[in-house]
């Protein structure tokens, strides 16, 4: 029998330093939007105690509509039911049911697909291709999914790293269970718009116009030979951008008015809108939405990890780009190389743990590759913990608006992947020891680590952290991070509104308010919305 070792929790920290932050006056017995401040609440310059001193041209990006149909509405659960025993499961920790989850998932599409307790075995690779369809276990200590083959020998996906050592696909992509498919989800004329747009402007100029109020559309910007597109995300501040070619952005929204050729959007845009990257709009129609995978645990053997690019493909969950409004939620994830990888839109995970046993760790104490990745956009991942290391725990790699909340490990990083992952935000988030926050890796000519706006919103960690200048670039935010060498490192603020320059406002993690920006956003969002 496989033997488990499971870590303590660990308690979220904080640690006072100077500060020159926007003070509160009075106390405020009842403030929301995560753990409440344990000192006097301070407000960052950005966003103020409501968000009265943010707007949409502001530095800080709006994170608002990150996760599920926008935060908007609960998961969508279908009524009928069916059961993996239904199609010969035993869940005995002896039987191959293989065989039986690939027909479950095969006819149980648009239903709830449910697994009961037991230990099943699981020699295949699944995938989820029907929409509203919903794979729940009785919870990650009563269904455990016991996989014995990796991806690897399952389907070998031979490839080389950006420093041409052999390797697997399945080192940096993949899962043993695949949610959609790769592919644009836009569909339908592709639309030119006809007028310049600012980020933060909530309008576009339409050559035609078929939308009505309430549709939602897709736009794309592409980049031009120059290259200028990436040169605009990076504010200047590129780095070696020959490995990113025919570059491309995309922003979904709804449409709130129409006005002739123009429709009023329900967002700002994150992004100017120039006529040399060929803007276009389409109807936003993901192949698959409300798919999810909730109340489980992934088991993987206990082995020890060989190390970076010597992975195998236990890798539990992908999410394809074409997919959109999905979820995993109540996951364990044990011994495994890599946990999700999200390409879609959407999306959000939350109440995941990571879990490894001591004979699984690698000579450097690494239990896996990645651990949560966000390749898509405006994807949300909370309430999430490490109980173990891995050489990248929350990756973003060409990620556009996503979030990660409420966390807590042993010693998180946020690897910036480098492809250009553009306004990202980590908040509410206990690191751990803080030994290594900003480690990130990629290939070199893949541009910097990170394109602009990137966001740290209350960061608690046991050291201190410096400022991440081996990202490359300055337009970035940190608030609510204890860095105190920071400051010299920042110099004099820009205004709020700048895209440029570095942002640091030294308020102690403990006092910064809200202490989740995410949930700031989101609710302030909702209330105007309730009010017009």
């Amino acid at each position: 029998m496989q033997k488990y070792h499971f870590l303590k929790q660990f308690p979220k920290l904080g640690i006072g330093i100077t500060t020159f932050a926007v003070f509160a006056v009075g106390v405020f017995p009842t403030l929301g939007y995560g753990q409440e401040p344990s000192g006097q609440p301070q407000f960052s310059r950005l966003w103020g105690r409501e968000g009265e001193l943010w707007s949409p041209q502001s530095r800080l990006p709006d994170f608002s509509l990150a996760g599920y149909r926008r935060g908007e509405e609960p998961y969508r659960i279908p009524r009928e039911r069916v059961s993996v025993r239904d199609f010969g499961a035993k869940g005995d920790g002896k039987t191959d049911d293989s065989a039986a989850f690939r027909e479950a998932f095969e006819k149980g599409g648009g239903k709830v697909i449910e697994i009961p307790p037991g230990r099943y075995l699981l020699t295949g690779l699944f995938s989820l291709t029907a929409s509203h369809t919903i794979v729940r276990g009785a919870g990650p200590d009563r269904t455990v999914l016991v996989f014995q083959v990796p991806g690897e020998r399952l389907q070998p996906r031979p490839a080389k790293t950006d420093g041409n050592q052999p390797t697997t696909g399945w080192s940096w992509a993949g899962g043993l269970i695949s949610i959609g498919g790769r592919g644009w989800p836009g569909t339908g004329p592709e639309i030119a718009i006809t007028r310049e747009q600012k980020r933060g402007d909530d309008r576009l100029r339409l050559a035609s116009n078929p939308f009505r109020p309430g549709d939602e559309i897709i736009l794309r910007l592409r980049d031009d030979p120059e290259k200028s597109l990436l040169g605009y995300l990076y504010r200047g501040q590129p780095g070696n951008i020959s490995g990113l070619n025919a570059w491309q952005v995309a922003q979904v929204f709804r449409i709130e008015q129409v006005k002739g050729e123009e429709v009023i959007l329900d967002r700002p845009l994150r992004f100017d809108v120039q006529l040399r990257w060929k803007p276009i709009v389409q109807k936003f129609s993901p192949g698959v939405t409300d798919v999810g995978i909730e109340g489980i645990c992934f088991d993987f053997p206990v082995e020890q990890y060989q190390g970076h690019f010597r992975e195998v493909g236990w890798n539990p969950i992908e999410i394809g780009s074409n997919a959109a409004h999905c979820w995993l939620r109540d996951i364990v994830i044990r011994n495994a190389d890599n946990g999700p990888f999200v390409g879609g839109y959407f999306c959000t995970i939350e109440q995941i743990r990571f879990q490894a046993d001591p004979e699984r760790l690698s000579q450097g104490g690494y239990c896996g590759h990645h651990g949560i990745t966000f390749f898509g956009n405006d994807c949300l991942c909370r309430d999430f913990t490490f109980e173990c290391r891995f050489i990248h725990d929350l990756t973003v790699q060409s990620a556009i608006g996503c979030v990660f909340a409420e966390g807590k490990g042993v010693d998180i990083n946020f690897d910036h992947h480098r492809w250009a992952p553009y306004e990202n935000l980590f908040t509410d988030i206990d690191v751990g020891r803080g030994s290594r926050v900003f480690a990130s890796s990629g290939g070199g000519m893949r541009g910097n680590h990170t394109a602009a706006g990137a966001t740290f919103w209350c960061i608690r960690s046991e050291r201190a952290v410096p400022w991440p200048r081996h990202f490359g670039i300055d337009a970035i935010n940190l608030v609510g991070v204890k860095s105190p060498l920071a400051a010299q490192e920042v110099g004099l603020l820009p205004s709020p509104e700048s895209s440029t320059g570095r942002w640091f406002e030294p308020i102690p993690p403990e006092n910064i308010y809200p202490q989740n920006l995410w949930e700031a956003q989101k609710a302030r969002r909702q209330k105007l919305q309730k009010a017009k």
